[in-house]
């Protein structure tokens, strides 16, 4: 099993976060975030390979920092990405399987990820909290179905991936259920308590204390630790 995660790059990234965010921080929200789910999987026990798929020049960094491959793909959006990846892990490295991860999930870990991989058998879709956006999705064969990733794609795949005569596994992960696009999503992965990357970030850069400022869901009193 070969992890794929795609990597558009961080300029401009999370533009839904800019009304919040200064272009430098959201670049380093987006660099921390894909540092911290690199670790996971790289110290994941089942994991055959890991590759970033990317045009972007700082791509490498990533790659050379965490040991793990850098794949340049030609492809138009997401699905395509993910496609021509996992043609390349399979001619390349003999891979039998895929396992998407997206760059923007810091709080998953090497045990979900080697979770995945146990209970899986030709297709396992992980959904988000919503079951509306697809945070990870194993297949073996690699490409066994169309992807369709547009940030609302769990019940796409999952009908894809039927029609292609499979029967998906959904695998329910909390690591996995939370991925950061939006203010609310921000808020809620900083008030979580582990030491990861992306949560050292927003407290050292001061957002994570400027959010609770903001955010009228919480008492005061209930963010005076944060």
């Amino acid at each position: 099993m070969w992890a794929v995660v795609p990597f558009k790059g961080s300029v401009a990234a999370k533009g839904r976060l800019a009304s919040h965010l200064s272009a430098d921080e959201r670049h380093e929200l987006v660099i921390n975030m894909l540092d911290d789910v690199l670790y996971a999987l790289t110290n994941s026990q089942l994991l055959k390979g890991v590759v970033v798929v990317s045009r972007a020049s700082e791509a490498g960094g990533f790659a050379r920092r965490h040991e793990v491959e850098l794949y340049a793909d030609r492809a138009d959006d997401l699905s395509g990405a993910v496609v021509e990846a996992g043609h390349h892990v399979v001619n390349t490295y003999g891979a039998t399987g895929t396992f998407f991860v997206p760059g923007d999930v810091p709080l998953i870990t090497s045990e979900e990820i080697d979770t995945a991989i146990k209970n899986h058998l030709d297709v396992t879709i992980i959904p988000d909290r919503n079951d509306v956006g697809t945070n990870g999705l194993l297949s073996s064969p690699p490409n066994a179905f169309r992807y369709l990733f547009d940030g609302k794609s769990f019940k796409p795949h999952r009908r894809e991936a039927t029609q292609a005569g499979y029967q998906p596994r959904v695998l329910r992960l909390p690591g996995f259920s939370l991925d950061i696009d939006t203010i609310n999503e921000l808020i809620e992965l900083a008030r979580k308590d582990r030491d990861i990357a992306t949560l050292r970030f927003l407290k050292k850069s001061g957002i994570a204390s400027r959010l609770f400022a903001n955010d009228n869901r919480f008492p005061a009193h209930d963010r005076g630790n944060e």
